[in-house]
């Protein structure tokens, strides 16, 4: 019989999708899978035992955000395996799953399944460490950091945002360079080098995102007024923000980020590693079951 394994965060959604597993194992017995689970424990170890045993004809199940998924990739990467991946996005904002027209539906789950419904997507690379959705840096990133647990379980993305307008005034430039793909210098608020079209919540932060064009999309905030950048904010959350002077955006797959390495980044929702930071694509590298993309 061949597996489908399971791996979850138990602390998503404070665990509410773990009323699934019994759906999931009638379901896997159904189709003559052996099902198992692999509950990540927030440790370095996970990622060099959550496949441990798979073999070519097994399934993965995400249960979790986007930071779960990129737990799952960067092990798939790390041991060159090609698993299908199902995604059941329980985080506070799952924008990789939501930009794939994903949901937590498990009967829809299923049917891709059943019918072989599966797309490649790009990835990410930061570094050595992949990304499914989004690499950022900025002052303002602290504020994802610093969002109590409880905060975000309660009130989602509202947290996210109520705390980043309380943190506009306080988000401090810095000097920024990019060479490879964009050759540039300047004083930047914000960078996120984003693979779907959505990013922290935003819907349509990169309306032009295409996960299978082997690109990654580039969008900076320059140096501006405090009233300016309040401006772009409340912009990106109506997508109004594509042509506003004080944004760079632009498409890459070879990029080199220079800047002061107390500058803080994250990787998918979690601390990344101070610059100088290499992106690369990965392109079409992650099997995902009922994907949509352009």
């Amino acid at each position: 019989m061949h597996e489908m394994r399971v791996i979850y965060n138990p602390t998503a959604r404070r665990g509410r999708f773990i009323a699934q597993f019994d759906r999931l194992a009638a379901a896997a017995q159904l189709r003559g899978f052996t099902l198992s689970l692999f509950r990540l424990s927030g440790e370095k170890k996970d990622m060099g035992k959550m496949l441990a045993g798979m073999q070519d004809n097994s399934v993965l199940i995400t249960c979790g955000g986007d930071g779960t998924l990129q737990l799952v990739a960067n092990a798939l990467v790390a041991a060159d395996l090609n698993l299908p991946v199902g995604i059941l996005p329980y985080g506070t904002s799952n924008d990789f799953a939501d930009s794939l027209g994903l949901t937590t539906n498990l009967n829809r789950l299923l049917q891709y399944i059943d019918s072989g419904n599966l797309s490649p997507v790009d990835l990410g690379l930061a570094g050595d460490k992949v990304f499914v959705n989004v690499f950022s840096a900025g002052q303002i990133i602290k504020a994802s950091h610093e969002v109590e647990r409880v905060h975000k379980d309660m009130l989602g993305m509202l947290a996210y945002y109520l705390y980043s307008v309380g943190q506009l005034p306080k988000m401090a430039p810095f000097p920024l360079t990019l060479r490879g793909d964009i050759e540039e210098s300047f004083s930047c608020h914000l960078l996120l080098i984003v693979n779907s079209t959505n990013a922290g919540g935003f819907k349509n932060l990169a309306p032009t995102a295409d996960l299978g064009d082997g690109k990654l999309n580039c969008i900076a905030v320059r140096d501006c007024s405090f009233p300016e950048l309040a401006g772009i904010f409340f912009k990106v959350l109506r997508g109004e923000h594509e042509n506003h002077p004080s944004l760079l955006c632009a498409k890459v797959s070879d990029l080199v980020i220079e800047g002061p390495a107390d500058v803080a980044t994250d990787i998918d929702g979690e601390r990344g590693e101070n610059f100088p930071v290499t992106i690369r694509v990965l392109p079409r590298r992650l099997l995902v079951y009922g994907a949509k993309i352009s």
